[in-house]
């Protein structure tokens, strides 16, 4: 089910529907998402974004956790969504990724806004964190701008090719939260 949102946002869920442009998003995108995204060695084929796809919508289907393909003014642009999910702790972690040219539109925070409000009020976790690298900071901005808490960072914690890089990590609780 699509949801459209503030900003020319719209989130659907992911889907095989989803492969073809998502594999070409990342070909268009691959030397800008390579600074900050450690997986991008994987994604080689058309049929590495469907794996990857069909991975992602069987957890979310079976879980109930929310993956989803991020849209603006209806063109797919970027992924985002839980990992990490600790529900006997009522935790999380919201990733997500964004072509260049979407860049500075709000786009990742609209579609976070709608992620913590699945989280809290829908999937009733306690805590939702976000890691990002600590140089990266357009990463960075989304959780400060939306109103996480700074807890630190994890030294080297991990591999982005040629170097090891330190996560800052953000975390907002249900009890903080206001929709």
């Amino acid at each position: 089910m699509r949801i459209e949102l503030a900003n020319n946002v719209a989130l659907e869920p992911l889907s095989a529907a989803h492969s073809q442009r998502l594999y070409d998003l990342t070909e268009a995108n691959r030397a800008y998402l390579r600074q900050w995204l450690p997986w991008l060695d994987h994604v080689q084929t058309l049929q590495d974004s469907a794996v990857f796809v069909q991975s992602v919508a069987h957890r979310s289907a079976s879980d109930g956790v929310p993956n989803v393909a991020l849209f603006h003014h209806n063109k797919l642009c970027g992924v985002a969504g839980f990992h990490a999910v600790k529900k006997m702790h009522g935790s999380a972690s919201i990733g997500y990724w964004l072509a260049q040219g979407s860049s500075g539109q709000g786009v990742v925070s609209t579609a976070v806004r709608e992620l913590l409000r699945i989280g809290f009020s829908e999937l009733k976790l306690n805590k939702i964190e976000i890691h990002c690298a600590v140089h990266n900071h357009k990463s960075r901005a989304i959780p400060e701008r939306l109103g996480f808490q700074y807890e630190g960072s994890l030294r080297q914690c991990e591999w982005l090719y040629t170097h090891f890089v330190d996560h800052a990590i953000y975390s907002l609780l249900a009890s903080e939260y206001s929709a």
